[in-house]
This record gives C-alpha cells, structure tokens and sequence, in this order.
C-alpha cells in the first residue's frame, strides 16, 4: 500500500510536486473564473446602459411599474449570479479533493466546460430579456391619438340611414356610330380655315360631253356667268379666304351651301339601272338657309337640281340660275 493510500489519517504527509501544481491550477482556475465574472458583468451594464436608452421615453412619459419591476428583475439576477459563484467556488473544493484522490484533471477541459455554462447562461438570460420586453410592449396601453376603426356593418348602416334609399341606377349612354368629322378637321383645312364640308366618295367630274353654267342675275341684269363642270364642289360663302363664290350679303353665312357633281344609279320606269354624273346642293346649316325656285331645302342633304333651277342664298337678292348645254 502506498503513501497516498494509507487510511491512517494521523500520518504525516510531505509535500510533492503534484501538491504545487494543484494549487497553482486552482489560483489560474479563479482568476479565469473572476475574469469572466467581471467580463459578463461590464457586458450586462452595457446592455442595461443600451436598454434605458432605448426605453427612456417610457421612463418620461411614467411607467414607473415598467422600471421598478425591470429593476427587481436585475437585482434577482445578480443575486442569482453571486449564489451561482459561491457554488463554483464549493465546487472547486470538492473538486480538488476529487483531484487528490483521483490524480487530477485537464485545467483546460474545466475551463472549457465552465466557459460553455456560462455561455448557456448567457443565452437563457438574453432570451428572458427578450421575452420580458415582448411582454411589456404588448401591456403597454396604445397611444390615443389613434381612434379604433369603425365597425364596417355599422358605417354601411348609418350611411344607410342618412341616405335613405339608393337612387336608381342611370341607363348607360348608347353607341352612336353616325359619322363625325373630328378626324378629318385636322386635315381639312385650306388658308388655315377648318372646312365644313368634306367630298363624298362619289364625287364626280361631270362628263366632257356636258356643259353645266350658272349665271348670277340681279334684277334683269347678268352680273356673271360661273362654269361648274371645272371643278366636282364649288362653295359658296361670305369668307373670301375659302369661298369658291364669294357673296357679299350680311345675311350669308361664312360657310353658306355647296354644290356637288355626285356619280348617282337609279332605276328607271323599266327596271333599269341607270348611272350618271348629276349636280346637288347642299346646305351647310347656314342661318338664314338656302331656296330653290323660291323653296327652302333642308339643312345638311343633298338636293338635286334641274336645269333652269333658280337658286338663292339667305336674303340676297342675286339669283343663280343652272343652265345645261350639251
């Protein structure tokens, strides 16, 4: 039986190596173990320190609760953590006694193992921090600035009340495919005067063989004789800056009536279609109107004329007689 286990207690020890190294190994082991201690320290008044900046508007606008009950949560912890270090510190007793029996351990695997329970202790605090301020937000009562929105059954009920019955809904307005000149304003422009009238697809020249004339009476005198087969439309207006005609009468509009040579097929009296170049009038909607043989033709449609037909414009007294010469 050796010296170190002889169950005499009253035997004299001396001192041996393993002796020195074992306290030397203890003074290392608390010096890291205060180290830490003081690192883990400086770490939590740091957060602290960070967390009153956070939270310092809930400081000034009253939650004395909120900071009295954080600050007995930081006073249980440190007591917790002081406890924690009393119990290491018995701890490391024992366990050089276990060492003295045993033969010893690694100071560096006791070292790493104290390193990762105070990581773990670390983790478990943060996570209750966490936590608790989750808490504190959600018991935080909710500024009044923001008015609860109203129940959507009860806004729809009021408007209802207030309104009364809904009024009936309006008929949608029809398709209106009748033809405008919008587009064809943009184009039809001559001396930067937008035209009233524009040629139909049927316009025509009248044959070579046909001569159409009109000649401008006033009274019993011919004052001018105008020949219409040069030209398919001629127009007929007070504006000189577009008139084909001009006339010089305050009651003619600016734009006044048209005469147009048109390609027209008709039926005649034994089924037969028969198709020829004709001239007709047509009244851009002046406002004192258009006469043939003392009629007024209607606004905007196409009149045909006959030879000898007497025309005449507003309340002019000049008459425009067709003459045909074959």
């Amino acid at each position: 039986m050796g010296r170190w286990d002889s169950p005499s207690p009253t035997r004299a020890r001396s001192r041996s190596p393993r002796d020195s190294n074992s306290s030397s190994r203890r003074k290392d082991d608390r010096r890291d173990r205060d180290r830490d201690r003081d690192r883990d320290r400086d770490r939590d008044a740091q957060r602290k320190r960070n967390r009153w900046e956070d939270d310092g508007g809930e400081k000034r606008d009253g939650g004395k609760e909120v900071v009295r009950r954080r600050d007995d949560r930081d006073r249980d912890r440190d007591r917790d953590r002081e406890e924690k270090g009393r119990r290491y510190d018995s701890d490391d007793k024992g366990g050089d006694r276990r060492r003295r029996d045993d033969g010893g351990s690694s100071r560096r695997d006791r070292h790493r193992g104290d390193r990762d329970r105070d990581r773990e202790g670390d983790r478990s605090r943060d996570n209750q921090k966490d936590r608790d301020r989750d808490r504190d937000r959600r018991r935080r009562p909710r500024s009044s600035s923001k008015s609860p929105k109203p129940d959507r059954k009860k806004k729809e009920e009021e408007k209802g009340e207030g309104e009364g019955e809904e009024p009936p809904p309006q008929p949608k307005e029809a398709p209106n495919f009748e033809r405008t000149t919008h587009l064809v304003s943009e184009t039809n422009t001559f001396n930067g005067v937008v035209l009233k009238y524009v040629e139909p697809s049927e316009s025509r020249l009248p044959p070579s063989s046909i001569t159409y004339r009109l000649y401008v009476f006033k009274a019993s005198e011919i004052l001018e004789t105008i020949t219409l087969s040069t030209r398919t439309a001629w127009l007929f207006g007070r504006d000189r800056l577009v008139a084909d005609v001009p006339i010089d009468h305050p009651s003619a509009s600016k734009q006044h009536a048209v005469i147009q040579f048109r390609f027209v097929t008709k039926v005649n009296e034994y089924g037969e279609r028969e198709g020829g170049v004709k001239p007709y009038i047509i009244d851009l909607g002046s406002a004192n109107g258009t006469t043939v043989n003392g009629d007024t033709v209607p606004e905007k449609r196409y009149f045909e004329l006959k030879e000898k037909d007497v025309i005449g414009f507003g309340h002019s007294t000049r008459e425009y007689v067709l003459m045909v010469e074959k």
